[in-house]
């Protein structure tokens, strides 16, 4: 049997002695360390921060096409200012919220590169080389850069500038999928919104450009924009987005315990309303009766629906008899609701060609004379002026060549002037690789691609990409369709 009271003492003298060796003062507290790290390395901070910047990106892109689609040099300065101070804002908390979160651009230098290249080239052309290769002009009014006109060149350099940060921007906020496909229905959305405005301003408010009277392009929609191509390749976009959004909710895997026989959701009342939405953007586009715009969103649309039945699992031949159905159908449609301005649209085609032929010719001398140092970045109104015969009407003031690609090659030359399409291309071919990942999300990589499709064909005779706010707007789908989960680290969810 244990004695106990033979063990007190004994315990009772240990402590003694630990207290003994161990004076007790009044002034001697313990310290307790709290590791308290506030907003700093806080990847909840950090993850606000981007759900935040996401909601300022969705309402820059919803206002920036309302000042007459941004095609003016103060919506072009107010623009660039925001998008300059959300990024500086954003390089410089980032960071600190989440020190070893690396920058997600780093996955899409292959597309950034070319573009800030074509970028640094439009700044050589500010410095005082001689102007050459031309014609034979007086010295005094030959300019003393490679560029005609200096302060063109300047804004246009910002403007591009902010196109190059709104990437980084999306690139960064957008980086794990419900951030991305959230944003990317924003945008949809208000795609919608600007296309009911323009179906309004076109049967209720007697056709008027924001509550003005139209001096263009009168009976025909144009929204907020001037231009009815223009509008169309915006519409486009949006178009080419909800159908992505409607195919893969349509071919999304059913639950397990689902007791429909089907593998698939089908047919659902959510995207019944988003085939609406789509009709509503459909019928703006129809009602800017733009021959290439509705060519070029259709084709769009086309690829984008099947890319994502492919991804999806359905069978080629299937996809093939499917295009060829739809293409049946939207023609009926077409020549149903839109027939005699489509024709009467496709009449003019005809007569204008001569006109749109002889600007070609005429673009296609100016790069002759000058193919490697080009005219200077927004300088082709100006340098035009050096190459226009009588051939061509001399009662407009030709700004653009109806071909974006024309217009970069005549302002950048054949080198730099290809590397914006370059950008574009090699980001296309980088969401193929994304739709062939099973582990990728499929929607933002084939609305992106889409709508690359819509702006590479729309660009072969019209200019709606060197419309600013056309251009943010495909920069930011660009950027979305590229964007990638984070691994699984700290920054994951961020």
């Amino acid at each position: 049997m244990m004695d106990f009271d033979g063990l007190r003492p004994q315990a009772v003298q240990h402590i003694a002695t630990r207290d003994e060796e161990k004076p007790v003062s009044l002034f001697d507290f313990e310290v307790v360390e709290i590791a308290e790290r506030g907003w700093k390395d806080s990847p909840r901070a950090a993850s606000l921060l981007n759900d935040r910047m996401a909601i300022a990106l969705g309402m820059f892109l919803f206002l920036v096409p309302v000042p007459y689609g941004a095609n003016r040099p103060l919506a072009w300065l107010v623009a660039i200012g925001i998008i300059s101070a959300m990024a500086l804002v954003y390089l410089v908390v980032f960071p600190i919220l989440s020190p070893r979160q690396p920058m997600q651009i780093r996955n899409y230098w292959k597309v950034l590169v070319p573009g800030l290249l074509a970028i640094v080239y439009a700044m050589m052309q500010l410095l005082p080389i001689s102007f050459g290769g031309v014609m034979e002009l007086p010295s005094l009014v030959l300019p003393n850069s490679l560029t005609v006109s200096p302060s063109a060149t300047v804004l246009g350099i910002l403007r591009m500038l902010s196109y190059a940060l709104l990437f980084v921007l999306v690139s960064e906020v957008c980086s794990n999928r419900r951030r991305t496909e959230r944003l990317l229905k924003w945008v949809f959305f208000g795609i919608v919104a600007h296309a009911l405005w323009a179906l309004l301003s076109l049967g209720v408010f007697n056709d008027t450009l924001l509550f003005q009277d139209k001096t263009d392009y009168v009976g025909y929609a144009t929204g907020t924009f001037i231009n009815r191509n223009s509008f169309a390749t915006f519409m486009g976009m949006g178009m080419v987005i909800g159908v992505a959004l409607i195919v893969m909710d349509i071919r999304m895997p059913t639950h397990r315990r689902s007791k429909r026989s089907s593998k698939h959701k089908g047919i659902t009342i959510e995207n019944v309303f988003l085939m609406l939405l789509v009709g509503v953007i459909f019928g703006a586009l129809l009602a800017s009766a733009s021959r290439l715009g509705l060519f070029a969103s259709l084709l769009g649309a086309w690829f984008t629906a099947s890319a994502l039945m492919l991804r999806t699992g359905v069978r080629v031949s299937r996809v093939l008899w499917g295009s060829v159905l739809a293409g049946g159908i939207g023609l009926a449609v077409i020549l149903t609701l839109a027939g005699s301005a489509v024709l009467e649209r496709l009449v003019f085609t005809l007569v204008n060609a001569e006109g749109r032929s002889e600007i070609y010719r005429q673009t296609l001398d100016m790069i002759a004379s000058r193919p490697w140092a080009g005219f200077g970045l927004d300088s082709f109104q100006m340098s035009f002026e050096l190459f226009h015969t009588p051939e061509l009407s001399t009662a407009f003031v030709w700004d653009k060549p109806h071909n974006t690609y024309l217009t970069l090659w005549t302002e950048l030359g054949v080198i730099a002037g290809s590397l914006p399409p370059l950008a574009a291309a090699i980001a296309f071919v980088l969401m193929i690789k994304t739709l062939r990942d099973p582990e990728r999300a499929a929607v933002p990589a084939a609305a992106a691609s889409g709508v690359i499709v819509v702006g590479a064909v729309h660009s072969l005779g019209d200019f709606s990409l060197e419309i600013a706010a056309n251009t943010y707007v495909f920069v930011a789908i660009v950027a979305l369709g590229l964007a990638r989960r984070r691994y699984q680290n700290r920054g994951r969810g961020q």
